[in-house]
């Protein structure tokens, strides 16, 4: 079974090695796939080469059973990052798009549009996933990114979270490519999709460690925490 939805890397205070966390979720004996992207991407004025090093070194030793997402931010544009020589430079099977943690502004910046449509057109052109964070801010609602996914119907879209549920679950019914995930999604959000007839379009993800980072302060252990997880959401 994949854990689609893992990270490593910086986290607020703290740091995730790719080693530990790898090792605390194939533990579990559940899980023999991992996809993941690096937390650090949200790190102010962070540069692609800290990030092409996290995972690079991660690939060198878990190539066989990960899958790394390329966690593309406004900053790379300004950085010269291009999509396609970063895709072949390192083994990316998708995107990751934070809209609330890197402040997106398609809107109103042309050049956000352009890279956008870009990550969507690479998507679209390999069946590639793109993840994208979701949550009732406003600036991550699903909806947002709505009109990308009737243009690109060959990327698979994948609402992290579920938030809101009631617009996840209006993307699900109008776009065929739109799917979810379970990462810190609320078992009544996702009884509602299972009940809207979506139960083939969700996900299984955890979004680990992150979620250890949250409820610490319980005193629960990391590996505790992930098998925990595991448990309540299979």
């Amino acid at each position: 079974m994949t854990d689609s939805h893992i990270h490593i890397g910086q986290f607020r205070e703290k740091y995730y090695d790719f080693d530990k966390i790898f090792d605390i979720v194939f533990g579990s004996g559940k899980i023999d796939k991992i996809v993941y992207s690096s937390t650090s991407s949200c790190i102010d004025n962070i540069e692609y080469g800290f990030i092409f090093k996290e995972i690079e070194k991660a690939q060198k030793k878990y190539s066989d059973v990960t899958i790394p997402l390329f966690w593309f931010i406004p900053d790379y544009i300004r950085q010269g990052i291009k999509i396609e020589t970063a895709m072949n430079e390192l083994d990316y099977g998708g995107f990751k798009l934070h809209p609330y943690g890197n402040k997106w502004d398609f809107e109103n910046d042309g050049k956000h549009l352009e890279i956008l449509h870009k990550v969507f057109d690479y998507a679209d052109r390999r069946n590639f996933p793109i993840l994208i964070h979701t949550g009732e801010n406003g600036s991550d609602r699903p909806s947002r990114f709505e009109r990308f996914f009737g243009e690109y119907k060959n990327a698979k879209i994948i609402l992290a979270h579920c938030r809101p549920v009631n617009e996840t679950i209006k993307m699900l019914k109008k776009y065929p490519n739109v799917f979810c995930d379970t990462a810190f999604a609320s078992e009544t959000s996702v009884d509602k999709i299972i009940d809207a007839g979506f139960a083939d379009r969700i996900l299984f993800g955890t979004d680990f460690p992150i979620t250890h980072y949250f409820y610490e302060k319980n005193g629960v252990g990391m590996k505790e925490q992930y098998y925990r997880t595991t448990k309540k959401e299979l």
